[in-house]
């Protein structure tokens, strides 16, 4: 089965998924690494092509469109989309939020800067950012969409990440996962409770 995993800017996204990579052989589709290059050739940051695909949504649907076919074609592989909007285009995904404290993202995001596209003077500068990139998403996916991806009842497990290592987050979504791989029709998701 197929998982899908989104979450805040900073809460271990690429992390977790490069560690299920590597301890049970998921290939990773990231949308933001195709993004970030495409903010990268046009020389500009993520926060501005952000705001750039308020005006047209094209590449927001080009990839959209890529993860429904992935997730038809490729429905037997071991494949986690780690994208923003997988949760609503991938077909029969186990769905996986991860959230984090703003100010603890700030400090990793300041750790593990990925280049021009994301360039922060310092946490506060960096907290500030990612909130507003994080807005700016928000407002378009619900204007593009109709779809919320901050609503937890849209995923089957929401991880906080604040305190947690990588290794322990992976631990939690595999033990969960394996459950609901057993027995979907009784899973408790967070829209149930």
């Amino acid at each position: 089965m197929l998982i899908s995993i989104t979450g805040k800017l900073g809460s271990g996204k690429s992390t977790v998924c490069g560690i299920m990579k590597e301890r049970y052989g998921y290939e990773i589709f990231s949308t933001g690494v195709i993004n970030r290059e495409y903010a990268r050739r046009l020389g500009i940051t993520t926060l501005e092509l952000n705001k750039r695909l308020n005006e047209d949504p094209s590449l927001d649907k080009e990839i959209d469109s890529l993860v429904t076919k992935m997730s038809i074609e490729r429905k037997d592989d071991k494949l986690i989309f780690d994208s923003r909007m997988a949760w609503h285009f991938a077909v029969n995904t186990f769905k996986i939020f991860l959230t984090i404290d703003p100010m603890e993202a700030a400090r990793r995001v300041m750790l593990n800067q990925r280049g021009e596209e994301e360039r922060y003077t310092d946490v506060n500068d960096a907290c500030e950012k990612l909130v507003e990139r994080s807005t700016v998403e928000r407002a378009r996916f619900l204007d593009i969409y109709n779809q919320d991806y901050y609503d937890y009842s849209n995923f089957n497990l929401v991880v906080d990440t604040t305190r947690r290592a990588p290794d322990e987050i992976v631990d939690i979504i595999m033990a969960v996962f394996e459950e609901y791989q057993k027995s979907p029709e009784t899973f408790v998701s967070p829209r149930e409770i």
